[in-house]
């Protein structure tokens, strides 16, 4: 429940490995913020650092309205849980990125700027790492009591990569919103320019991409851009992707 509210604020070089919770943030700016897990001896050298999974941060009950978060100077979230909290009309400065941090009930609503959910635990961290391999159980286990993770079908992005989020998990607008799966895509890849060039060129990218140094994506989330697009034309192409099979069906 939100019981507090925060209105134009400016929020700099803030950290936490706790989370918080329970207040309505509107036109607030964030820079150089992170929320982060913590380490088990924050003394250890880096190479000998281990993290408390027992102890994730937990963002819960919590709205952001009209804010600004400056991605530039370094603001994410770094294995945190995030539940119960609406985010609308977000503008960002450039990309901003989430790491091995989870989702339950967070809706995306208005237009939002440029996001990116991974889940690796950091950009250096490949999959094949101890650590990653934990916090990928951890996160697999915790999707496994997860009705929907994030609803997105009333916003309009700049830009969404959505990886480690699982797709089955995301409610959609499906006019300007589809989700591939790589068995689908694979099966017709004679039909992957039924769309037009803007969409197979990204199916393309789908099938060739991987997630860090790791294996391909099992399935994504493709979202029609809200600027510098013929908007009518790619709506039109996500209809034809799913006639011929190409696009996970709505």
């Amino acid at each position: 429940m939100v019981n507090t509210g925060i209105n134009g604020q400016l929020f700099r070089f803030a950290s936490s490995e706790s989370g918080f919770g329970g207040v309505m943030l509107s036109e607030c700016t964030f820079q150089s913020c992170t929320i982060r897990l913590p380490l088990v001896d924050p003394e250890a050298p880096f190479h000998k650092q281990r993290y408390d999974l027992g102890r994730r941060p937990v963002i819960r009950a919590v709205g952001l309205r009209r804010c600004r978060i400056l991605s530039s100077v370094g603001c994410t979230l770094i294995g945190a849980i995030v539940e119960d909290v609406l985010v609308e009309d977000l503008k960002t400065d450039g990309m901003v990125q989430t790491w091995a941090t989870v989702f339950k009930h967070v809706r995306l609503r208005g237009k939002i700027g440029r996001l990116m959910f991974s889940d690796l635990f950091t950009p250096c961290d490949p999959p094949t790492s101890k650590l990653q391999q934990t916090i990928a159980k951890a996160n697999a286990d915790y999707y496994s009591k997860v009705d929907w993770a994030l609803d997105i079908s009333q916003a309009e992005f700049q830009d969404l990569d959505c990886r480690g989020v699982p797709s089955r998990l995301v409610r959609r607008n499906p006019e300007t919103q589809m989700m591939l799966t790589r068995q689908r895509v694979l099966e017709r890849q004679d039909s992957i320019g039924a769309g037009g060039e803007y969409w197979e060129a990204l199916v393309k990218l789908f099938l060739r991409r991987a997630d860090g140094y790791g294996g391909p994506m099992d399935d994504a989330i493709c979202v029609v851009p809200r600027q510098g697009v013929d908007r009518k034309a790619l709506i039109a192409g996500i209809e034809a992707l799913r006639k011929a099979g190409v696009a996970e069906p709505d």
